[in-house]
């Protein structure tokens, strides 16, 4: 089994057979579905602040373990992310160095992996709502016929703020956005 057989198929980003068109594509033809059988689609966009410096080492570990990663694996892991540093150069200068506390490294083979099985179960809390996302780049929808359908899509959201907040992820709030398709429904989801 490859490492990408256990991770949602609402991930397109860092898959392999995978891409934002593939997301795009994914999107597209559910949306049109809905369209044709006469609902509105509400869509949230969402992104989270600094997503990959914010993985929060001990509950990426607690990831590992709930998804019966082999404990060898674990322990190296954690290893491979405990006692990191970084120094920031400019010019010839190199600042003091700081203790990297959180984060999954950028540039590695292994970050992006790693970040992806961090983020794998957020599509398990949506109920109601189709899931789709690149890397941390998330699109929530949902099909809409009335009021009841905006209050599901609401209750989605507010699934996903505590899964954000139980993980210790913030929100990039000046990208997240919403957009409505086909009706005058309005609703201001939080």
């Amino acid at each position: 089994m490859t490492a990408y057989a256990c991770l949602s198929s609402s991930q397109h980003g860092f898959v392999k057979g995978c891409s934002c068109a593939t997301n795009l594509l994914t999107a597209f033809e559910c949306w049109t579905e809905w369209l044709d059988q006469g609902y509105g689609i509400h869509i949230v966009y969402l992104d989270y602040k600094k997503a990959f410096d914010s993985v929060d080492h001990v509950k990426l570990i607690e990831k590992l373990h709930n998804n019966n990663v082999n404990c060898k694996m674990i322990k190296w892991t954690a290893a491979f992310l405990e006692n990191r540093i970084m120094k920031v150069k400019v010019k010839p200068e190199f600042s003091d160095s700081a203790a990297v506390l959180s984060g999954v490294p950028q540039g590695s083979v292994l970050g992006p992996l790693l970040f992806l099985i961090f983020i794998n179960d957020l599509p398990q809390w949506m109920r109601n709502s189709m899931v789709l996302m690149f890397a941390d780049d998330t699109k929530i929808s949902c099909r809409v016929r009335d009021e009841k359908d905006c209050a599901l899509l609401q209750k989605d959201l507010d699934y996903l703020m505590k899964w954000t907040k139980d993980w210790h992820l913030d929100f990039n709030t000046e990208e997240c956005k919403a957009m409505r398709i086909g009706h005058k429904l309005h609703t201001d989801y939080t």
